[in-house]
């Protein structure tokens, strides 16, 4: 207590030197923390000329501590007592200078329960823009990492050539090669572009809304997909007007006289009145085709709606993730009404503000996926009409058992149009088996060169030699290899989708089939998965087949395990010592009872896999 009266005592000084309650040094802000820290009911000297106001801090109806606000006519300051349950207090000063309308987050100091400081940063301005945040050390000296908010634009990068598309979001972070490169160029050489939140060309990906001091960055996600989908494109980027939502109509006259078609929108709000310029600008634009985000509440929007996705318009397409059961994925909206398309975009690739790799999921990146299709489907042919590119979309989609959810299907492969799938077929392999009473024929198809004739006869073998006891053994009569196969080769319900549709003429009918894969891009993981008819009506492409991938164990166990589930319909597993259908397959792990064999042929006998 000492020491804070001390620091109340100088701080007075300071106060009575100064003359004026205007704008303090960094060290005397520090003293108003600590001295309001201490007991925020005793009026600091400093702050008895300020209006004071007191109130709750609550967030979903829990109180959570005590605000305090402090202003005059230069100058706000906040200070925030934060006590949540079972965790130590907190507090933290803020301080906004105000020049007429005008109020510009300067500082913000954090304090811990002792009322020392943990945390320190100022935010760096010119000519009204801020620039960057500046992190400070226990002594309120600048650190060398600064946190951009507005850094200069690159020089020399760009392209005045390929298709623009625009990417209303936080903005991008220009300064990673990969966006700045790509970045839309006019006549002159200048960026497209704009920032309509700060109105200034630098619409770089900073997103302060829930503070100005912990930005959040979105735009350079989004991007980084957009641009390994559609590496040719010319990137418009904007940023979202998020202070006067009526500068859309700006925007999207600004896009068009730039002559932009497509627009990806990977951003939404729960506020009709907000979305009122941009519906009628869209509208008197039929010539742009706007992909836009169903949001992430896990709620269907037809009933609480989302904007702009619950706005009708015909140059509007609105799409969410699904997952891997081709329903919307967890926490992702629906409508089927209102969204158009599930497509894949849980746990993929993407490049994060900071240019290292991250996984992203949810719709945002749906919209990446789809403008990138539009995008390669308009610069074939930059003739065609909206309704034309949409039609043009629809014919990657399967509607299947999407009704319920969507209105117009599953897009399950947004790049099937880059795909070259090259088929050699291996007519030497054979597969030497046992006389047996039942042969279980199989259709294998290799999408990765690690499986080599030897390595899958092998596998074949040991199948065999665990399907002994129940009189059963497997058979084919070739294996189909592809090249060329890149992304296809990972699996997936979408991928799996698009090599069902090239392999299908080449596959034998009505008998399972083996996809000997790279790896699995299935959100939930396993080195091996089988797919009956139980667990297939809403991705009836994989029915009856099994994957394993490159790096499985014991593949010829694996083999036997998972096509155990096929012929049996089933998922269940046994804890039975030394079964085959235990969890975890092992060496060890190779008996089936007679009644285990008998489910097991009977099933697929009566669903049409195996002929006795």
């Amino acid at each position: 207590m000492h020491s804070i009266i001390k620091s109340m005592c100088k701080a007075l000084v300071t106060f009575l030197s100064l003359g004026s309650p205007l704008v303090f040094a960094d060290s005397h802000y520090l003293n108003i923390a600590e001295s309001l820290c201490a007991n925020p009911q005793i009026a600091n000297p400093l702050l008895e000329d300020y209006q004071r106001e007191e109130s709750e801090i609550v967030v979903r109806g829990s109180r959570l501590g005590t605000e305090y606000n402090f202003r005059s006519e230069t100058l706000h300051i906040k200070f925030e007592v934060i006590e949540p349950p079972g965790r130590p207090r907190r507090s933290a000063l803020t301080t906004n200078t105000i020049d007429g309308n005008l109020s510009k987050p300067v500082l913000r100091l954090v304090l811990s329960n002792e009322c020392e400081l943990t945390q320190a940063q100022r935010i760096n301005y010119e000519d009204d823009a801020a620039i960057y945040i500046e992190p400070l050390d226990e002594s309120l000296a600048p650190l060398p990492d600064k946190i951009w908010l507005n850094p200069p634009l690159p020089q020399d990068t760009g392209r005045s050539d390929g298709l623009r598309v625009a990417l209303i979001d936080s903005g991008v972070n220009y300064t990673l090669p990969e966006i700045a490169n790509a970045l839309a160029l006019d006549e002159h050489g200048k960026l497209i572009g704009y920032d309509f939140w700060d109105q200034d060309s630098t619409p770089y990906d900073a997103n302060p809304a829930r503070s100005p001091f912990f930005v959040q960055r979105h735009g350079t996600r989004t991007a980084s997909i957009l641009l390994r989908e559609a590496p040719d494109i010319a990137l418009v980027p904007y940023r979202y007007p998020r202070p006067d939502m009526t500068r859309m109509a700006q925007l999207i006259e600004h896009a068009a006289s730039h002559s932009v078609r497509i627009i990806g929108m990977p951003l939404g709000s729960n506020n009709y009145k907000e979305w009122l310029a941009f519906g009628e600008a869209a509208s008197a634009h039929p010539e742009i085709l706007f992909i836009v985000s169903a949001g992430n509440n896990g709620r269907d929007i037809d009933i609480n709606p989302v904007y702009p996705a619950a706005l009708e318009h015909d140059n509007i397409l609105v799409v969410t993730s699904s997952d891997d059961f081709i329903h919307p994925a967890e926490r992702t909206n629906f409508g089927k009404i209102s969204v158009d398309y599930l497509v894949p975009a849980e746990n993929i690739d993407a490049t994060d503000y900071n240019g290292s790799a991250i996984s992203v999921s949810g719709s945002s990146y749906a919209v990446s996926r789809i403008t990138a299709l539009a995008a390669r489907l308009l610069t074939k042919n930059s003739d065609q009409s909206i309704s034309e590119l949409k039609e043009n979309i629809d014919r990657f989609s399967i509607k299947g058992n999407t009704g319920r959810h969507v209105y117009k299907g599953y897009i399950g492969d947004p790049l099937a149009d880059t795909s070259q799938l090259g088929i050699i077929k291996d007519d030497t392999f054979t597969i030497q088996t046992s006389t047996t009473k039942n042969t279980l024929a199989l259709n294998i198809v290799a999408l990765d060169p690690g499986w080599t004739n030897s390595r899958i006869r092998q596998a074949v073998s040991e199948a065999n030699t665990i399907y002994a006891q129940c009189d059963l053994q497997l058979t084919t009569d070739s294996v189909l290899r592809t090249e060329a196969t890149g992304y296809l080769a990972f699996q997936s319900p979408g991928h799996a989708l698009q090599l069902h549709r090239q392999l299908l003429p080449l596959l034998q009918p009505e008998i399972p089939t083996i996809y000997l894969a790279t790896d699995t891009q299935m959100q939930t993981k396993f080195d091996a998965e089988a797919f009956g008819l139980a667990n297939t009506n809403n991705r009836p492409w994989m029915k009856n087949s099994v994957w394993i991938t490159v790096t499985t164990k014991d593949t010829g166990h694996a083999l036997a395990h998972e096509l155990f589930h096929v012929m049996a319909n089933r998922g269940d597993h046994s804890n039975m010592a030394n079964n085959l259908m235990q969890t975890r397959t092992a060496l060890s792990n190779t008996l089936l009872t007679q009644e285990q064999c008998q489910l097991a042929i009977n099933t697929a006998v009566s669903n049409g896999l195996l002929k006795q």
